[in-house]
């Protein structure tokens, strides 16, 4: 017996050439686990089908109560409320496919790699991000589409590719408004690049207090407490609400599409440096041991699809359902240091405009502020690491610490798969 606890994410996967809308409450029949953000948790012909997607983009957790029921939730705080300890609470782990009762995992064949040129990959890249936005527009019709830009190459590459088959796209920009200071680098950015593109642009800018209202709800739906993660979920959760009260009276849920993953998928990181002090800092490793890292743990936050779904966005991530071609850069490739605009070149060549190409890289949180934007705000609040911390363990009611430090473990949740009883 098993009960789901409150809605799992929508589900937007990508496998076998075509876009898996499924609702994450019913059967799904699947060959391998899905791309792109997927998870369900379903009664099947088999009997109890779970699923969730290669990078574990959508979240699956679960818990077992004293008298045996299972319950399944997309956030730990619903299994909380239902009455489960969160020491109790498990996440399904990435890239699973249970199709049977008792569980039996679906292997994906996996055929051995031959090694392409770079050029190669960049155009298996480009046609299959074109493939699924394509797919994208004939699923979602005339819902409204926003495309999040913040003037970097990763959102603008995400905008060259939509626009081309999701007719009405719009563009939308966060800015903070901190004592009436002037407007960001990524928002004088985005409109120059959101006017060349012909993209009609929705601003929202909220004051530092407006944007700390936020915090709360970041930190149940983004499931995470670690300062990177937790700014950028206030940046999108800012954006999921000017979205929203703009589409209050529509049907039909509006869509985000975001540059997300990029990042993680070419190991393009680097730390911040504010009064001093340093953040966002990496451990100093391999590249390639960096990279299989971030990407690793990209399961074990919801900064993205989670502040969006709390005010009803629908979050969509296309960098997701490409990761196999990322992750077939040869290690050579990845050592270069310009290794993201030269691949970003062979994917969009002059689609992005030379500016965007030109322009130092900077982080959504930042915004290429001086005053440090969402991370500078939260630093001179007294809302550090150690705060986020605290405050995520109050929302769920824990008291020991150390829990905390179970539940993310080496960058990743604590996963496995529950044992499950006969049909029901």
């Amino acid at each position: 017996m098993f009960r789901l606890v409150g809605e799992l994410d929508p589900n937007f996967g990508w496998t076998n050439g075509r876009v898996v809308t499924t609702p994450p409450d019913q059967y799904a029949p699947l060959a391998s686990e899905p791309r792109g953000a997927f998870a369900c948790v379903a009664r099947g012909p088999a009997g109890v089908q779970i699923v969730r997607d290669a990078l574990g983009i959508n979240k699956l957790f679960w818990a077992r109560r004293t008298d045996g029921e299972l319950l399944f939730a997309a956030r730990p705080r619903h299994l909380v409320e239902a009455g489960s300890c969160f020491e109790e609470i498990w996440a399904v782990p990435p890239a699973t496919a249970v199709q049977a009762d008792p569980p039996g995992r679906t292997q994906r064949a996996v055929a051995p790699r031959q090694p392409l040129p770079v050029a190669a990959i960049a155009a298996r890249i480009r046609s299959e991000l074109d493939r699924y936005c394509a797919a994208l527009a004939r699923e979602l019709g005339d819902t409204p589409v926003y495309v999040c830009l913040s003037g970097g190459l990763d959102s603008t590459g995400i905008a060259v590719v939509a626009r081309r088959h999701l007719p009405g796209l719009r563009a939308v920009s966060f800015d903070l408004d901190w004592a009436g200071s002037a407007s960001s680098g990524d928002r004088l950015t985005a409109a120059r690049l959101a006017a060349d593109l012909g993209l009609p642009l929705t601003r929202i800018t909220l004051s530092a207090d407006e944007l700390l209202e936020l915090l709360d709800t970041v930190l149940l739906e983004g499931i995470d407490w670690r300062d990177f993660n937790v700014h950028a979920g206030l940046v999108n959760a800012a954006l999921a609400r000017g979205i929203a009260q703009l589409h209050a009276s529509d049907s039909a849920a509006p869509v985000a599409l975001t540059g997300d993953i990029a990042n993680e998928l070419l190991a393009d990181y680097h730390a911040e440096q504010i009064g001093g002090r340093t953040f966002y800092a990496l451990p100093r490793v391999p590249l390639p041991r960096l990279r299989a890292a971030l990407v690793r743990g990209l399961e074990a936050s919801h900064r993205e699809v989670g502040p969006f779904h709390a005010w009803g966005v629908r979050a969509v991530q296309p960098y997701a359902v490409v990761v196999d071609h990322y992750m077939a850069l040869p290690e050579a490739f990845l050592s270069l240091a310009d290794r993201k605009p030269r691949l970003c070149r062979m994917v969009f060549g002059d689609e992005i405009p030379a500016y965007v190409y030109d322009r130092p890289k900077t982080r959504a949180q930042v915004g290429g502020r001086e005053d440090g934007g969402v991370l500078g705000l939260c630093l001179d609040r007294g809302i550090d690491g150690q705060a986020l911390r605290a405050r995520f363990a109050a929302l769920h009611g824990i008291t020991d610490p150390a829990l905390l430090s179970r539940f993310i473990c080496g960058g990743r949740y604590r996963a496995a798969l529950p044992a499950l009883g006969g049909p029901t």
